[in-house]
């Protein structure tokens, strides 16, 4: 491509993502610079240090490269880009000359994944932003092999991806277009090229970060809390001589994330209003099992707030904990962590097909609603379990917990439970729903919460239909939530 014509001192403001100028051909020009600290704060958060050697793929324009270059030592920043001009264009307007001989850095003007094994260096971190959300997942896995064998055995590579139901099937390099892959593919791929992978809490403005790391990249100081750079830095400080880590203290209460005016954006609920519920501790740690129970975190961090609420509120009843559609066990699991679950002296009956609708039991309505489709696209993602081994040994370190298996109505006599406080329905057709809140009326307590996973979601609308029948026929009323789930209460007194 050739380089484009002078914008005078515009900075490509109004132009589009792609566009022939150098700050907006790598993306919003109006976000160059706030992609630039975002991602240096990110970088040096993780332990990112003047010493250290720094490989950046797709350096552009040196959006963030201006500011690694002169923090870095002399020598220690490479570059890999394909588009020279971008490179030139970084220098003239934002790097200059005299810091180039002063810093020295290295770059290669490639868009092969190989181009960086002729540096002969082995990277303490490598970063790739808004790379992988252009590039097929054969471009992608061929990036993470590469990056592999020259990565420093406690390095990382720092990435950006947008994360979907379903990976594209895209293949090589695409641009200005984007592509989503499911965290739980790109978990595979780090794994097939030795690295490990983990989601990390770092805001971004439309994709999300992550980790692949070397074996002994140390990510277990931010576990399961916020990554902060007061985190980072105690960690930092509190090092002792003989180099082991002094245990970082509690983040602090005003060290907030999720306040009033922060956006929630997910799963079709977008919201302005507080959801500190996010950084509180003990949400975190049982979410965070959720998500191992489940191989991919699902964005659902409301939904099971509310989850967690209607559990905790129950666990103050007499009776048992039932969940009809499990599938791997995110919100049961995530409960049993959040309620320390062997404390509590009641049991949790966990019943599913695991493997997917039994289409027996699937209404017409239900079918006009994509049930059986969607069902099919589960299975075949890999969204849906297919077995019930891996769900079994998930919950067996619990105590009080039992996996039934096969299709609802026929497994509900196997629940043993003469009393229930609380009810988890998400079997996405329904017929078997109603077949469970009329086999567990009875035997749910005055109070007792049921939780209806996709009473009012979009693409649910049978269901609510149904549920809503049974509900008139009860005298009762269902609190339809903006995350797409029912709440209803079982009356103290029903007449």
């Amino acid at each position: 491509m050739e380089r484009p014509l002078d914008n005078g001192e515009s900075l490509g403001a109004g132009l589009k993502p792609g566009d022939a100028h150098y700050r907006a051909y790598v993306g919003p020009p109006e976000d160059y610079d706030l992609i630039a600290a975002m991602t240096f704060n990110l970088l040096t958060t993780l332990g990112l240090r003047q010493h250290h050697s720094l490989l950046d793929i797709g350096c552009g324009s040196l959006r963030i490269g201006r500011l690694l270059i002169p923090y870095l030592n002399r020598g220690k920043y490479f570059g890999v880009e394909p588009n020279k001009w971008l490179v030139e264009e970084g220098i003239k307007r934002e790097l200059g000359e005299a810091l180039l001989k002063i810093k020295d850095p290295t770059f290669f003007f490639s868009d092969s994944p190989e181009t960086i094994t002729q540096a002969k260096v082995s990277f303490d971190f490598v970063l790739a932003q808004s790379i992988f959300s252009h590039c097929g997942l054969d471009l992608i896995k061929n990036w993470l092999s590469a990056i592999s064998r020259s990565l420093a055995e406690h390095g990382a590579l720092v990435a950006t991806f947008l994360p979907g139901e379903e990976d594209s099937q895209t293949k090589g390099w695409v641009y200005p277009e984007c592509v989503s892959y499911r965290p739980a593919t790109l978990r595979d791929a780090a794994a097939g090229a030795g690295l490990r992978f983990e989601l990390l809490d770092w805001k971004h403005p439309r994709q999300t970060w992550a980790l692949f790391a070397a074996p002994k990249f140390d990510s277990g100081w931010f576990k399961n809390k916020p990554l902060t750079w007061n985190a980072g830095l105690e960690r930092t400080l509190g090092k002792n001589k003989g180099g082991s880590v002094a245990p970082a203290p509690p983040a602090v209460s005003a060290d907030l994330w999720h306040g009033e005016g922060h956006i929630y954006d997910q799963g079709g609920l977008r919201s302005i209003h507080n959801h500190e519920f996010m950084d509180d501790p003990a949400f975190r740690k049982a979410y965070a099992r959720g998500v191992r129970a489940a191989g991919d975190d699902y964005q659902w961090h409301w939904r099971v707030h509310v989850g967690f609420w209607a559990a905790a509120c129950a666990a103050r009843l007499e009776g048992d904990f039932v969940e009809c559609g499990v599938n791997r066990g995110f919100l049961s699991s995530a409960i049993m962590d959040y309620l320390d679950w062997d404390s509590l002296g009641k049991h949790f009956y966990l019943l599913d097909t695991f493997r997917g609708l039994d289409e027996r039991f699937v209404s017409p309505a239900d079918m006009v609603s994509g049930a059986v489709e969607k069902n099919t696209k589960s299975l075949a993602s890999g969204f849906y379990v297919q077995g019930i081994e891996e769900v079994r040994a998930n919950f067996s370190q619990w105590k009080n917990v039992s996996l039934i298996e096969g299709s609802i109505p026929e497994t509900l006599p196997q629940v043993r439970a003469k009393k229930v406080g609380y009810l988890h329905l998400d079997m996405n057709c329904s017929p078997p729903e109603v077949a469970a809140l009329q086999f567990f009326w009875e035997r749910l307590v005055p109070g007792a919460f049921v939780l209806l996973d996709d009473y009012g979601y979009y693409g649910y609308l049978s269901q609510k239909i149904a549920i809503d029948r049974f509900a008139q026929e009860k005298g009762i009323k269902i609190l339809s939530l903006p995350t797409g789930q029912g709440l209803l209460v079982k009356p103290l007194e029903v007449g």
